[in-house]
């Protein structure tokens, strides 16, 4: 009988330290950097975070290929973006140890580009020019959208002024002119 409990007792402890070192293993694979595939869209959208900002549109994994892109809050270091451009790439997502204070635990690195594709100048695409009240649009002389995008209003100022004065919520169809100019081609 004591020895069936001492078997038991020791069936036991050689559990418990596999069980421990299966979980350490576990913490360690959590740890390790990993690989994703990303499509990066030829536009940059409007976002609110700590303030407004242009975000990339992106379409991870299994969503590439599909409608479904999704605005990208972090930025990916060794990645220069230029509108105009699909670009399908493979990032390296690393786990932050120290998150600053309403930063990613994630940090992206630029692993390999492996395809670029120019856009068509007349592809149209939208971008919200007004989020919950506050217009996105810069007061100067020009229509900016948050002083870096230039906009030609195309004949439809006077409507996209209205717009902005009247509603909460406004978006905007565009076709890209240049680098940092596009030309505003209908208001929702």
């Amino acid at each position: 009988m004591k020895k069936q409990i001492l078997l038991l007792m020791v069936l036991g402890i050689l559990f418990s330290c596999s069980n421990d070192n299966d979980n350490y293993n576990d913490e360690d694979n959590q740890n390790e950097e990993q690989t994703i595939d990303l499509r990066i869209n030829h536009y940059r959208n409007t976002s609110v975070g700590e303030g407004f900002f242009l975000t990339l549109m992106v379409q991870g994994d299994s969503n590439i290929g599909s409608d479904n892109w999704t605005k990208f809050y972090n930025s990916i270091e060794g990645f220069e973006y230029q509108p105009g451009f699909i670009y399908d790439i493979k990032v390296r997502v690393e786990q932050v140890e120290d998150v600053p204070v309403g930063g990613s635990s994630l940090k992206y690195i630029l692993h390999e580009i492996t395809s670029i594709q120019e856009v068509s100048y007349d592809t149209p695409f939208d971008i919200d020019i007004k989020i919950n009240g506050q217009s996105l649009i810069g007061k100067t002389s020009k229509h900016k959208i948050l002083n870096q995008i230039e906009i030609d209003c195309n004949g439809i100022c006077s409507e996209l002024n209205k717009k902005l004065k009247n509603q909460d919520f406004v978006t905007g169809t565009f076709k890209r002119l240049q680098v940092d100019k596009i030309q505003l081609t209908k208001l929702d």
